[in-house]
């Protein structure tokens, strides 16, 4: 009898114990109500009143470990560990499930914690600028995820676990060494920014499409030679960068790309463009530097919207007449191709601002330039 009083009595107080661990810790406050917190910024501070402490930051002070009471932080929400010298996050603040933001750029990190699982809450992960290799499969488990920077890292894969992820909105993965992205990618239909750039990816396969929310896709300097023909469901892009590739062309369905306003291209292998090109009605700026194109684009002149245009460093010989349908043009790129005339209408793009056609060997009378270059009295025009 006595026995069975004694075991309730040390359940009661273990459930008792508990519980109040459970009461101390706050709800999670949205990002408005947490960055209305008091920002802490020693550790040892934090610790005489650690039940209040929603935001820590240590940034800049030379640490190469984090302390294990950290784990005391109960409603800890806010952890900013950026510019140290750690190799690790210890995997004490995986203890810490209200944890939603934590910044760890610019150290020298070789992994995620061991139990990343537990943060269920992360919704904020950036771990730029270190020395991270592998992303554990583990990293499934943020289901709350909606932000990841892993710029600058070592990464040569991803897990396929990393298409679990289906809360990111925007994920960096730039810098790194990655040759091609997980075949379950693609289930990360919640993504709007993506940046793979500067890796060695050499393919996207058509399942990366139906990524349809993507607003912004930047791939610069990597080795793709195509873009997947389905490229055109991804219509609510806005911004798309393809500068320094091996691309030798575009598909047909850019034209359901009705968004389009910035396309960059420059430095890859186009010898041509697609006439469906011409229907992306609101594209404002384009970029085709140092291309192989052998003649003036004409679908370009149906982009009444269009307000950049750069084609240096091709091989085109002239402009088509009707090079004033650019009614919006502002700043027109034809440095360094084999251009021997201006038409006259050019002197009617009366929004332009800046015309860069050094390296041509135009023949022009110079009279005819004057004239056009005193209509165009507010334009920069750098042609020697």
């Amino acid at each position: 009898m006595v026995c069975s009083v004694l075991r309730c009595s040390l359940v009661f107080l273990l459930c008792a114990g508990s519980f109040l661990r459970v009461s101390a810790q706050s709800q999670l406050l949205d990002s408005a109500f947490l960055s209305k917190k008091k920002l802490y910024t020693s550790i040892h501070e934090a610790l005489k009143e650690p039940e209040k402490v929603y935001r820590l930051a240590l940034v800049d002070e030379y640490l190469d470990e984090l302390p294990s009471r950290i784990s005391e932080l109960i409603n800890l929400q806010y952890l900013d560990v950026s510019q140290n010298k750690l190799t690790a996050l210890p995997a004490d603040i995986c203890d810490l499930p209200n944890l939603q933001i934590i910044k760890a750029r610019n150290n020298q990190i070789e992994r995620l914690p061991e139990g990343i699982e537990r943060l269920q809450n992360l919704v904020d992960l950036d771990c730029s600028v270190n020395l991270i290799t592998e992303l554990p499969p583990e990293i499934k488990a943020l289901k709350k995820l909606k932000r990841l920077n892993l710029q600058k890292n070592r990464l040569k894969s991803l897990p396929e676990e990393f298409g679990d992820l289906q809360k990111l909105e925007e994920c960096n993965l730039s810098l790194n060494r990655l040759t091609e992205l997980p075949k379950r990618f693609s289930s990360c239909t919640q993504l709007i920014d993506l940046d793979c750039s500067e890796n060695k990816l050499t393919l996207l396969n058509d399942d990366f499409t139906q990524l349809t929310k993507l607003q912004v896709l930047e791939l610069t300097n990597n080795k793709l030679t195509a873009l997947p023909e389905k490229l055109g469901s991804l219509f609510q892009l806005r911004r798309l960068l393809l500068s320094y590739n091996k691309i030798v062309s575009i598909p047909p369905t850019i034209s359901s790309l009705k968004k389009l306003q910035i396309l960059r291209l420059e430095f890859n292998a186009l010898a041509s463009l697609p006439t469906e090109l011409g229907s992306v009605l609101y594209l404002q700026e384009l970029y085709l530097n140092g291309n192989h194109l052998k003649e003036f684009p004409g679908i370009l002149c149906n982009l009444r919207s269009l307000k950049v245009l750069q084609l240096s460093g091709n091989a085109i010989p002239a402009l088509p007449d009707n090079i004033n349908e650019c009614v919006n043009l502002q700043s027109l790129h034809l440095a360094r191709n084999v251009i021997t005339a201006l038409p006259q209408t050019i002197s009617k793009l009366t929004n332009l601002r800046e015309l860069l056609i050094a390296g041509n060997p135009i023949t022009q009378n110079t009279k005819t330039i004057d004239t056009w270059r005193e209509t165009l009295a507010n334009t920069t025009v750098v042609w020697r």
